[in-house]
C-alpha cells in the first residue's frame, strides 16, 4: 500500500520511512485516515478571471501554485485593496487538525508587524473551500534574481540580509519562527527592500503541540541539521537557513545539493561547506566567517539571535567602499502592485528590426486609473451562436456559414442583458473540440462548447435561398434543461436583406431569453448596418479578414480587407483591422492612413466601437496615449470583459513598459483560449522582460498545445532563447518558423539575429542581405538597420553609415517619419563613435524634430540622450546639462516615468567627464536600476554599462571595472544595437588584466577583440594599440 506524504502528497512506496520528494517523516500506514485518503481525490478548485468569491473578491489572475494551493492575485471588494488569496487543496482542508493548525499560525503570524514581513490576514471557508489571504506583494523573488543575475553584488547581499534579519528578529521576539526561510520566500522590489513571505507554517517557540511532532516542515537545501531529523526547532533553525541563503546570494549556490531530498539532508547533518570565496573570491572574509558560523551544525556555534546577525552584517557594510553599497529604500511597504517593468508595431516587428529601446525595471504602477473587471451577473441570459449551415446549395454563400454567426454576435453584443460568447472564444473552442468544419453538431457537441464557453444558451441556424428569397431559420436551445425553447425564422428578399433579418432574429432570440419588454425597449439596439456597414458583402470578407489576421496570414487578410473597403469605402471597422493588419507588417505609415480614416468614420459607429476606434487612433501618437487610455477605459465601462478591447488595451501598456499591467489585461485572453496569436506573443514579451523566460515558454508552448504550430510563435520562441543566450535553440526554432512560413521575411531577420550575437557574422550577413530581396519596403528597412548594426559590431564604421544612409532612403519614399528618425539616430551613433561628434551632433538635432513631428517622445528623448554625449566628447561639459534638463523635462510631462533612466545616464556622464566619480558612479548605477531584462528585441544594456564601467576604472576600482565589462560580454539582446561596445570590452577587459599581471588574460581578450575587429576600418586607435600590446606580451613571455 502507497504511503500519503503528509507535507507534498506523493505517493511513496510503504517501505519508505521518509518521503521520496521532500524528505518528510512519513506517518505509519495505520495513522492514516480512510476519510482523508478518499478526499484526495477531490478535484482541485480553479477560480476564473472576473468571477467573485465568497461574495467579496473579485479574481484578477492566478499568481501560482504551491503545496498548499493556488495562490490568486484578487480584489477585496470590502476593503477596497488588491490582496492574495490562498485557496487551500481539498485534501488538505479536509484534515480538521490541519485547518485548526493554520488557524492557529495565523493568529500567531499576525502578531508580526514589520515592513520587512508580509502582512497574513485571515482564514476562512466559502463555496465548500477554505482559503487564506494576506498582502499583495510584487516586486521579484529573491530566487529569480539569483537565477538570472548569478552572485549579487557583496553591497545586495548586505543590504537584502540585513532587512531579512530585521524582519527575523521581530518575528523571533514575538516567539514565531518561520521554518521555511528561503529565497522563494523573500521578494525584493525595485529600491531594495526585501520582505519576508509565508510565514504561514511558522510555529511558536512558547507554544507546544501545535502540530504533530515528527513531521519535518522546510524545504531541504534550506533546511537545518535539526530540522531534518524532524526535532524540535527554535530561532536558530532560521539563522542557519539565512546563512544558506547567504551562501547562495554571494556564490549563486547552495552549500549542499543532491538528487533527493534524503541525500541532502544527510549533507547538512555531516559535511562541511565549501568555503564561499573559492567560488566567489571578491567575497570579504568577514563575510565569509558571518556565513560559515549561521552554518554551524551546532546550534549553539551559530549566532544566537537575527539581531545579532544584522549588527555584524552592518559592520561589514561600512567596511566596504561607499559606492558598492546598496541602499534601500526606507519608505514603508504597502500592498499596492510592485511591479517589474512593443509599441504594436511588431506587434512589434519594427522594434525588433530597428529600435534599440531600453525597457525600464521595477516600478510601482500607477499609470491607470484603478479599474476592476465585474463579474457577469449570474442572472444575465449567456448565449453562443454556434456556425450556420449553408442549405442554399451555391458554394459562394458558404462564407456566410461564419459570417452569419459574426454578425449576430455583433449584434447581441451591444445588449446590456445579454452575455454573448465573442467570435473568437468561439473560434478556439471549436478548434479545440475538432468542431471547425462540422456541418452539423451533436447534443454533446453543443453541452460541451456550453461547458467551454460558459454559456446556458445555444443557437443554431441554416440560411437557405430560393430565387431571390432569404431566409435564416434558428432554434435556441436550454443546455442545461437539454430541450429547445424557442425554433423561428426569418425572411427578406435579396442578399442585401441579410442585416435586417440579422436585426429581426436578434429582437426575437432576446425575446426568447426572457428579456421584459421594457429591457428590449430599453436596450442598446443600432440597426447592425449602420454599427457596421451597408454591404453583406463587405462584412463577410472583414469576417474572414478577421480569422486570417487572428492566425497571423496577413497578407490574406489584406487582400480581403482591400475588397471590403472597396465595396464599402465607408467600412470604419474594416479600416480599422486593415491598420493593425498593415502594422504588423510594419508599413507603420500605413497603419496612421488606415486608422485616421476608420476614426473619421466613426462618429456614427455605437459607442464600443467608437471607443475602440478612437482608443487605436490616439495610440499612434505618443503624445495622446492619454485620450487612448481614456477611450479604453469607457470601452471596459460598457464591458468590462471585452477580451479584444483588453487585448489592445495590452499593448499600450506594452508601448509604455507597464509589463504586469499589460500581462493582467492579457490574461483573460489567455484564459478564455483565444486563437489570436497576438495575447499569447506578448504576453512572452512581457514575461521575458520581467527575466520570467520559462513562463516566457510556457505561454507560447501553451498556444502550440491549444491551437496550432504556427511560425509566429515558433519566432517568439527563438526570441526568448536568444535573449537567455540559448543559441542553438533559438536557431532551431528559427529554422522551424522559416520552415511553416518561408514567405515571412521577418524570420530571415530573426535567424541573422541569432547568428549575429552567436558570432557568425557571414551567415548573419546572409540573413538580412536577404530581406532586401523581399518586394515589401519594409523588410528593406530591416535588412538596412540589421547590416548597420552587423557592420558596428565588426568595427567598419563606414559601412555601417553606408547602410543607415541606404535605409533613410526608403523610410522617406515610405513617408515615415519615425522610422527616418531612428536611422538618423544610429547614423549619429555611429559617428560619434568613430570620431565625428560635430556632424553627429547637426544629425541628432534633426532626428529630435523629426520625433517631435512623428509625435514620438521616447525618439525625442534617446536623441537628445546622445545629444548630450556628443557635446561631452567635444569638451561642452556646460551644454550637455541642458540636454539632460529637457529629457527631465519631456518624461515628467509623460506616462513613462521609467524613461527618467536616459537623464541619469547623462548626468553620469556628465560627472564622469569631469572627474567626479563617485557622483558619477551614483548616477549611472541609478539609470540602470530602471533597465528591464533583455527580452529579444535589441534592448541598449550595453550603452548604460559602459560608462559605469570607466568611471570604476577611472576611478581606480578595477574589480568594479572588470565587473561591468564582463557583463557587457555576457549581454545578448542588449548588445544587438551596440556591437561596437561589445567588441571594445573585450580590449578594455584585455587592459585591466594586464594592469593587474595576469598577462594570459590580458592576452585573450586582446585576441577575441583583435579578432572580432580583424575586418575594421583602418586606423582606429583601439586596434593599434591592442596590437602593439599584444606584441609587448609576446616578447616579455619570450
Amino acid at each position: 500500500m502507497a504511503t500519503k506524504c503528509p507535507r507534498c502528497h506523493s505517493e511513496n512506496p510503504d517501505t519508505l520511512k521518509f518521503c521520496g520528494e521532500c524528505g518528510t517523516q512519513l506517518p505509519a500506514s495505520k495513522d492514516i485516515h480512510p476519510e482523508v485518503t478518499e478526499t484526495l481525490q477531490a478535484p482541485i478548485r480553479e477560480l476564473t478571471t472576473g468571477s467573485t468569491f465568497a461574495s467579496r473578491y473579485q479574481i484578477i489572475e492566478e499568481l501560482g501554485k504551491g503545496g498548499m494551493g493556488k495562490v490568486y492575485k484578487v480584489f477585496d471588494t470590502k476593503i477596497k485593496e488588491k490582496i492574495a488569496l490562498k485557496l487551500i487543496k481539498p485534501e488538505i482542508a479536509s484534515d480538521r487538525e490541519t485547518i485548526e493548525r493554520f488557524s492557529n499560525e495565523l493568529r500567531l503570524s499576525r502578531r508580526i508587524g514589520h515592513r520587512n514581513v508580509c502582512k497574513m490576514f485571515d482564514i476562512g471557508e466559502a463555496e465548500g473551500s477554505h482559503f487564506i489571504t494576506m498582502e499583495y506583494v510584487g516586486g521579484e523573488d529573491l530566487k529569480t534574481m539569483i537565477r538570472m543575475s548569478g552572485s549579487l553584488s557583496i553591497g545586495m547581499v548586505l543590504s537584502v540580509g540585513r532587512q531579512v534579519c530585521e524582519g527575523l528578529a521581530e518575528a523571533h521576539r514575538l516567539g514565531v519562527v518561520h521554518r521555511d526561510l528561503k529565497p522563494q520566500n523573500i521578494m525584493i522590489d525595485k529600491g531594495g527592500n526585501a520582505k519576508i513571505m509565508d510565514f504561514g507554517i511558522a510555529r511558536s517557540m512558547r507554544e507546544k503541540g501545535i502540530t504533530g511532532g515528527g513531521i519535518i516542515i522546510g524545504t531541504p537545501e534550506y533546511m537545518s541539521p535539526e530540522q531534518t531529523e524532524a526535532k524540535e526547532v527554535d530561532q536558530r533553525s532560521d539563522i542557519y537557513s539565512l546563512g544558506v541563503i547567504l551562501y547562495e546570494m554571494a556564490t549563486s549556490h547552495v552549500p549542499f545539493e543532491g538528487d533527493t531530498a534524503i541525500s541532502i539532508a544527510i549533507k547538512h547533518k555531516t559535511e562541511i561547506p565549501k568555503d564561499p570565496k573559492s567560488l566567489n573570491p571578491n567575497i570579504p572574509e568577514d563575510l565569509k566567517r558571518l556565513i560559515l558560523r549561521c552554518l554551524e551544525k551546532d546550534r549553539a556555534k551559530r549566532f544566537q539571535t537575527a539581531a545579532e546577525v544584522e549588527a555584524e552584517l552592518e559592520k561589514i557594510e561600512k567596511g566596504i567602499p561607499a559606492t558598492e553599497r546598496a541602499i534601500a529604500d526606507k519608505r514603508a511597504f504597502t500592498s499596492r502592485q510592485i511591479t517589474v517593468q512593443f509599441d504594436l508595431k511588431r506587434l512589434l516587428k519594427p522594434a525588433l528590426v530597428l529600435i534599440a529601446v531600453v525597457a525600464a525595471a521595477l516600478v510601482i504602477w500607477k499609470l491607470a486609473p484603478k479599474r476592476t473587471s465585474a463579474p457577469v451577473p449570474t442572472d444575465k441570459p449567456s448565449i453562443a451562436v454556434m456556425y450556420f449551415k449553408n442549405n442554399t446549395g451555391d458554394p459562394k454563400f458558404d462564407v456566410w456559414s461564419t459570417a452569419l454567426s459574426d454578425s449576430i454576435i455583433t449584434d447581441l453584443s451591444q445588449s446590456k442583458y445579454v452575455r454573448v460568447l465573442s467570435t473568437d472564444q468561439l473560434l478556439s473552442i471549436l478548434r479545440k473540440l475538432g468542431l471547425l468544419e462540422a456541418r452539423s453538431y451533436a447534443s454533446e457537441d453543443l453541452r460541451r462548447v456550453a461547458d467551454l464557453g460558459g454559456v446556458k444558451h445555444i443557437l443554431l441556424g441554416s440560411m437557405s435561398k430560393a430565387g431571390e428569397a432569404f431566409r435564416i431559420d434558428f432554434t435556441l436551445q436550454d443546455i442545461q434543461k437539454g430541450e429547445a425553447i424557442a425554433s423561428d425564422r426569418v425572411e427578406g428578399t435579396g442578399e442585401n436583406s441579410i442585416f435586417s433579418m440579422v436585426d429581426e432574429l436578434t429582437r426575437k432570440v432576446k425575446g426568447n431569453l426572457q428579456l421584459t419588454k421594457d429591457q428590449i425597449a430599453g436596450d442598446v439596439d443600432t440597426a447592425f448596418a449602420r454599427a457596421t456597414t451597408s454591404s453583406p458583402q463587405a462584412y463577410a470578407y472583414m469576417s474572414q479578414a478577421y480569422r486570417y489576421n487572428y492566425q497571423g496570414e496577413f497578407r490574406k487578410s489584406i487582400e480581403l480587407l482591400e475588397q471590403a473597403v472597396a465595396l464599402d469605402p465607408k467600412f470604419a471597422t474594416a479600416y480599422y483591422l486593415l491598420a493593425h493588419v498593415y502594422n504588423h507588417l510594419g508599413f507603420s505609415t500605413k497603419y496612421g492612413e488606415f486608422m485616421r480614416k476608420a476614426f473619421e468614420l466613426s462618429e456614427h459607429l455605437p459607442d464600443r466601437e467608437r471607443y475602440l476606434i478612437q482608443s487605436g487612433y490616439y495610440q499612434d501618437s505618443e503624445t495622446t496615449y492619454d485620450k487612448a487610455i481614456a477611450a479604453f477605459e469607457k470601452r471596459l465601462q460598457i464591458d468590462p470583459n471585452e477580451i479584444n478591447a483588453e487585448r489592445n488595451f495590452a499593448v499600450l501598456y506594452l508601448d509604455l513598459e507597464q509589463w504586469d499591467r499589460a500581462l493582467e489585461l492579457l490574461h483573460g485572453n489567455i484564459k478564455s483560449g483565444v486563437e489570436a496569436v497576438f495575447p499569447y506573443a506578448n504576453a512572452a514579451l512581457a514575461y521575458s522582460a520581467k527575466g520570467l523566460y520559462d513562463e516566457a515558454r510556457e505561454v507560447l508552448e501553451e498556444y502550440q498545445r491549444s491551437h496550432a504550430d504556427l511560425s509566429y510563435i515558433r519566432e517568439s520562441l527563438a526570441r526568448v532563447y536568444l535573449s537567455q543566450g540559448k543559441f542553438d535553440l533559438a536557431k532551431e526554432e528559427a529554422d522551424k518558423a522559416f520552415t511553416l512560413d518561408p514567405s515571412d521575411y521577418w524570420n530571415l531577420l530573426t535567424k541573422g539575429d541569432i547568428q549575429c550575437l552567436a558570432g557568425d557574422f557571414p551567415g548573419a550577413e546572409k540573413e538580412y542581405l536577404q530581406l532586401l530581396d523581399s518586394a515589401r519596403k519594409p523588410d528593406h528597412l530591416a535588412g538596412r538597420a540589421r547590416l548597420g548594426f552587423l557592420y558596428l559590431c565588426q568595427g567598419k564604421f563606414g559601412e555601417a553609415l553606408e547602410e543607415a544612409g541606404l535605409g533613410m532612403t526608403v523610410a522617406d519614399e515610405l513617408a515615415d517619419k519615425q522610422i527616418h528618425s531612428v536611422l538618423l539616430r544610429f547614423s549619429s551613433y555611429a559617428r560619434l563613435r568613430s570620431g565625428n561628434p560635430k556632424v553627429a551632433l547637426a544629425e541628432l538635432d534633426q532626428a529630435k524634430e523629426e520625433a517631435l513631428e512623428a509625435g514620438s517622445i521616447i525618439r525625442q528623448i534617446s536623441s537628445l540622450h546622445l545629444k548630450g554625449l556628443a557635446l561631452l566628447e567635444m569638451n561642452s561639459t556646460n551644454e550637455a546639462p541642458a540636454a539632460a534638463g529637457e529629457i527631465k523635462k519631456l518624461v515628467e510631462g509623460w506616462l513613462d516615468e521609467k524613461l527618467i533612466r536616459y537623464h541619469y545616464n547623462l548626468l553620469g556622464n556628465i560627472e564622469l567627464k569631469k572627474g567626479n566619480y563617485s557622483k558619477a558612479i551614483e548616477y549611472l548605477n541609478k539609470a540602470i536600476s530602471f533597465l528591464d531584462y533583455q527580452k529579444g528585441t535589441g534592448e541598449g544594456h550595453a550603452l548604460f554599462y559602459e560608462p559605469l564601467a570607466l568611471a570604476y576604472l577611472k576611478s581606480g576600482d578595477l574589480a568594479g571595472a572588470q565587473e561591468q565589462y564582463e557583463k557587457i560580454t555576457q549581454l545578448t539582446s542588449g548588445r544587438l544595437a551596440y556591437g561596437d561596445i561589445y567588441v571594445k570590452s573585450f580590449y578594455m577587459l584585455g587592459k585591466i588584466y594586464e594592469q593587474k599581471g595576469e598577462r594570459a588574460l590580458a592576452a585573450e581578450n586582446y585576441r577575441k577583440f583583435l579578432d572580432l575587429w580583424k575586418g575594421a576600418d583602418p586606423g582606429l586607435p583601439e586596434v593599434e594599440d591592442a596590437q602593439k600590446r599584444m606584441e609587448s606580451l609576446k616578447r616579455n613571455t619570450g
